[in-house]
């Protein structure tokens, strides 16, 4: 963590994310870089001569004890492109970040972007609390952190203790909009992600809406449009999804409305499949959601298959997790799960993970 400190201050006195891909290709010395520095190596990889001045005095404003210090207050990870955690789907961007500035923690549990219009109604809000609440059962559900729907959206994921991933404008230490601060430590006390590609202290402006809007739509599997008007960055997202083949869901309405017009447009030009319920996307994926209606408790043999069955009601999990938060070894819980997939108490899930039947 300590070396790439400096891969962060480098960031911060004005080497952009293609510069860094250039540079540390090869070589990742970052301390060794930025100890060095100087206008001769910054003018081999193509800086201008006014740039040059502008990253040498940058150079002097800013200090690495006081990066390293605001890391550490939010407990902020760095992910680099050659690590093993960078996530895959981003790599296939055109012009990937080379550096993710991570609050808390990412995994591989399947993700779907779920955005939308800034300004939602009273409709709006029923249709995302029965969309996301069903389908965050499977997925993780990434969105873009705006106001409003985003935020309704988190709110509902973290209501029912599910996986949530919020992709920020700004840099990792800003809370905007500051009221949503609260929000803001909740999702990562409940151990979700918060993601940012912006510099150190990097407030928002409107450039930084399209190069987040990238993010959301490639760090996820699928996308979700849950409402978009004709022209609207939230097109440009699914626009950008289309791009990589990814999988496009839509919800239609109004046909007068405009904030309407851009998901019907979608799927009347057979870009987008219509989503009316959870189950037009599970059902793309072989999953049944037959949890809602399993409200009768079985008869267990033991206490293990009791133990498996309460805490696979909160959440699907591999063998692996249960083993972990049962404190039971693999070999007799592989035994336990065979014996209640037979009993068809349990199933096992497209992700190799378990659920209640």
């Amino acid at each position: 963590m300590k070396e790439k400190i400096y891969l962060a201050l480098l960031h911060k006195i004005w080497l952009n994310h293609k510069k860094l891909h250039i540079i540390f290709e090869i070589d990742s010395n970052y301390k060794e870089f930025y100890n060095n520095l100087s206008s001769n190596i910054l003018y081999t990889y193509g800086f201008t001569p006014k740039q040059i001045i502008s990253i040498l005095e940058n150079k002097k404003k800013y200090k690495i004890a006081d990066i390293e210090t605001k890391l550490n207050e939010r407990k902020v990870d760095l992910i680099t492109f050659k690590d093993a955690n960078f996530p895959n789907y981003l790599k296939e961007i055109f012009n990937p970040p080379f550096l993710l500035y991570v609050r808390w923690k990412l995994d591989e549990t399947p993700k779907i972007s779920v955005v939308w219009s800034r300004k939602i109604s009273s409709y709006w809000e029923k249709v995302i609390t029965s969309l996301v609440w069903d389908i965050s059962n499977y997925f993780t559900i990434v969105s873009w952190w705006a106001d409003w729907c985003d935020t309704f959206a988190h709110k509902t994921v973290l209501l029912k203790n599910k996986k949530t991933i919020s992709i920020i404008w700004t840099w990792i230490d800003i809370d905007y909009p500051v009221f949503n601060q609260k929000l803001y430590n909740n999702i990562v006390s409940s151990w979700w992600a918060i993601i940012s590609i912006f510099p150190i202290w990097e407030v928002w402006n409107p450039y930084n809406f399209p190069i987040r809007n990238e993010i959301v739509a490639w760090i996820s599997s699928w996308v979700l449009i849950i409402e978009a008007q004709k022209k609207s960055w939230t097109l440009i997202t699914a626009n950008l999804a289309l791009d990589l083949w990814k999988d496009l869901f839509a919800v239609p309405w109004d046909i007068f409305k405009n904030n309407s017009l851009g998901c019907n447009n979608l799927i009347k030009k057979w870009m987008a499949k219509l989503v009316i319920e959870s189950t037009d996307i599970l059902e793309e994926f072989n999953i049944t959601n037959n949890w809602k209606n399993n409200n009768k408790k079985p008869i267990f043999d033991n206490k293990i298959e009791e133990s498996i069955y309460n805490i696979l009601l909160l959440d699907s999990l591999s063998i692996d997790e249960l083993s972990n938060k049962l404190l039971i070894d693999v070999s007799t819980l592989s035994l336990k799960l065979s014996m209640m997939e037979i009993n068809k108490i349990i199933k096992k899930t497209y992700w190799w993970k378990f659920e209640i039947f």
